[in-house]
């Protein structure tokens, strides 16, 4: 099984942009890419670079997870991406989007993410 057809989930990047209105900063999440290909794993923590549920906190950490994207998906940290096809909501991307390499050329890009509350969504 070649590996883009592990990449069995969609979902839409969305980029924080800001722009003048009047002479007042607005502050939206624009659109930047759709139907990209993904894999979101919620079950699988790396090792030292996710973080973890700490039991001193007293509650349950958020659901949180590892997305895997296409070599040629533009995702940043900060980016928010909301799934289209796959687990139900929209997750910000946390940290640094590692690159994979095979010896000769990138095999894919994979990123901690964190589900946004429902009323911050937008």
């Amino acid at each position: 099984m070649s590996y883009s057809k592990m990449l069995r989930h969609r979902c839409e990047i969305l980029r924080l942009v800001e722009s003048d209105i009047d002479g007042m900063p607005q502050h939206s999440w624009l659109k930047i890419s759709e139907e990209v290909r993904v894999f979101l794993d919620l079950n699988f923590i790396r090792k030292g670079k996710d973080p973890t549920w700490t039991v001193e906190a007293g509650r349950p950490s958020d659901r949180s997870g590892v997305l895997f994207v296409e070599p040629a998906g533009d995702v940043r940290s900060g980016d928010r991406v909301r799934m289209t096809f796959g687990p139900a909501g929209t997750f910000q991307v946390e940290g640094a989007v590692d690159e994979a390499w095979t010896p000769t050329k990138m095999h894919h890009k994979e990123c901690g993410v964190v589900e946004v509350a429902g009323v911050l969504q937008s």
